[in-house]
């Protein structure tokens, strides 16, 4: 499992939101269509959006924000697909 920690609002998810994701391998990808999902990029930075198309070995990802703009991924080597939301009260 990985853990998110929200630090700004955005999209469903609020300010010190917790999310926890389970990885999944380049195979599994198909599965997570239409899930909200974490890609690892390069320098130890990641992209948190909602997967919207697979075409190949090219990810279409839909970024949380309103009027944000498809995000185009190729082959990325692990997702983590978000599985469950801890908010405190």
């Amino acid at each position: 499992m990985v853990g998110v920690h929200v630090s700004a609002s955005i999209g469903d998810y609020r300010s010190g939101d917790a999310i926890w994701c389970r990885r999944i391998a380049p195979e599994d990808f198909a599965s997570a269509l239409n899930r909200d999902i974490l890609f690892p990029r390069p320098a130890g930075r990641f992209l948190f959006g909602r997967l919207i198309g697979r075409e190949g070995d090219r990810l279409q990802l839909l970024p949380l924000g309103s009027g944000a703009r498809q995000l185009v991924l190729t082959d990325p080597p692990w997702a983590a697909v978000a599985e469950q939301l801890v908010r405190r009260l």
